[in-house]
């Protein structure tokens, strides 16, 4: 029997509460996951984030950020499961930004997820902007440590049944070998792919669930920041714990 997670998963009620309620150290690490966005979705009016849950993205870029999820709560818009896109004739290419904040790798497929999008959802020369886990060194130990979903790197396992599904090594396996402005899936140019975040993520306090943290103010953040740009730079396989992925549609 597979031993209780030690992590406590929280509402998306409680994840927002943190957010607005100014837990310095969760407010600091949603920005920089979602802040860098804006460049893409300032002039767009057609935007979709998927496994949203508590759709802070709404309060970070803005209310036109359609905000779903595969379960209904009373901040999404509407309830879409990735694996099963039956999306109405009135969204078919209708999108000009979709949104994976690390939920890719809850896609039983990501590769036919994206294949999908690409040919139903969004539109030729919009951008799909993803950020995944990264599974390096001390990664894996925080999964094993704390017992909180799995990773696989071996992509000769893909055939094996739910080898995608919690794989925290989704965004690893799928882009670490593309460089940018190449092509992925045919239908998509690689426009960025950077590896960031240590302590600033080891020490947010948790999105989703609750994990123990040093409270911070903005100003020992941005230190902390610094420090981890430097840690990710020299020793990516150690530390880095996120993957940041623009995809331009291209046909």
């Amino acid at each position: 029997m597979k031993n209780k997670s030690l992590l406590k998963f929280i509402s998306p009620e409680v994840s927002r509460y943190k957010f607005i309620n100014g837990n310095k150290n969760f407010v600091f690490l949603v920005n920089k996951r979602l802040k860098w966005m804006k460049k893409y979705t300032e002039k767009k009016s057609n935007i979709l984030e998927f496994g949203s849950s508590n759709c802070l993205s709404k309060l970070v870029l803005g209310e036109k950020v359609v905000c779903t999820d595969i379960l209904k709560n009373k901040f999404i818009d509407f309830t879409l499961d990735m694996n099963n896109l039956n999306i109405p004739r009135k969204f078919k290419k209708k999108y000009d930004v979709l949104i994976f904040n690390h939920c890719l790798h809850h896609s039983k497929n990501p590769l036919k997820v994206l294949k999908k999008i690409s040919k139903e959802i969004i539109k030729k020369n919009g951008f799909i902007l993803i950020n995944e886990p990264e599974t390096s060194f001390v990664f894996k130990i925080f999964l094993k440590v704390f017992n909180h979903e799995r990773y696989d790197d071996d992509i000769s396992n893909k055939k094996n049944k739910n080898f995608w599904y919690e794989n925290n090594s989704t965004g690893k396996l799928l882009f670490a070998n593309i460089k940018k402005n190449e092509k992925f899936l045919n239908d998509y140019k690689i426009i960025e792919n950077d590896l960031s975040e240590f302590f600033i993520f080891l020490n947010c306090s948790g999105n989703g669930v609750n994990t123990p943290y040093i409270p911070m103010n903005y100003f020992f953040l941005k230190i902390i920041h610094f420090i981890d740009h430097l840690l990710v730079k020299f020793m990516p396989g150690i530390f880095a714990l996120n993957r940041r992925i623009i995809l331009k549609k291209i046909n």
